[in-house]
């Protein structure tokens, strides 16, 4: 029976929580790294996903991401969230300069065909595919904020904390982006039902 429970369901760990298990990590408990990579992975996954073409690629980086968190993990200090995306932040960057310098076309960069033929499922993939594609036309704190809000969850003050900016600067990179965002959207048709 493991230590900890599952943290990659558990979406309302509290901080001294998640410090407890990151400094029994850092002590070497592997049942404790193991879930902190599950933890990593699960908070970084969609963040990956929405800045990068393909889900492989969103796959392949966040696994990375870990690789690079479980590294280093013996140096960090303070916010452990800040410090993740910060990581995540970092490898994108590096991500797109590879992709900048070997420009070249692979099966992956094509469109998939959906296996599943569910509409439930159907529907959220094509729902997923518009807005990363609408969210190409942000800036990339815009993109940034709207991942960390809307998508991982966190709120202002937190977004603020993990971006070094003021919870007004953050709220201003909000209404910019969802302004944007519903003229991006409203261009193609795609009217909210409300």
């Amino acid at each position: 029976m493991k230590k900890y429970p599952s943290l990659l369901l558990r979406r309302d760990l509290d901080e001294d929580e998640l410090r407890r298990i990151v400094d029994e990590a850092k002590k070497g408990d592997k049942d404790a790294l193991s879930q902190v990579c599950s933890y990593v992975y699960s908070r970084i996954y969609s963040y990956t996903f929405y800045r990068v073409n393909q889900p492989e690629d969103a796959e392949d980086l966040t696994s990375e991401i870990v690789l690079k968190v479980v590294k280093a993990l013996s140096k960090q200090r303070g916010n452990f969230h800040a410090w993740i995306y910060k990581i995540a932040k970092h490898a994108l960057i590096d991500f797109y300069r590879k992709r900048a310098v070997r420009r070249e076309t692979s099966l992956s960069d094509m469109s998939h065909e959906v296996a599943d033929k569910s509409v439930d499922f159907a529907q959220q993939a094509l729902t997923r595919e518009r807005l990363r594609k609408g969210m190409h036309g942000l800036t990339e704190e815009q993109r940034q904020v709207i991942i960390l809000k809307f998508i991982e969850g966190y709120n202002n003050s937190e977004v603020a904390e993990f971006m070094g900016k003021s919870v007004g600067a953050v709220k201003v990179l909000q209404f910019r982006a969802l302004r944007a965002l519903r003229g991006y959207f409203s261009k193609r048709g795609y009217e909210s039902k409300d």
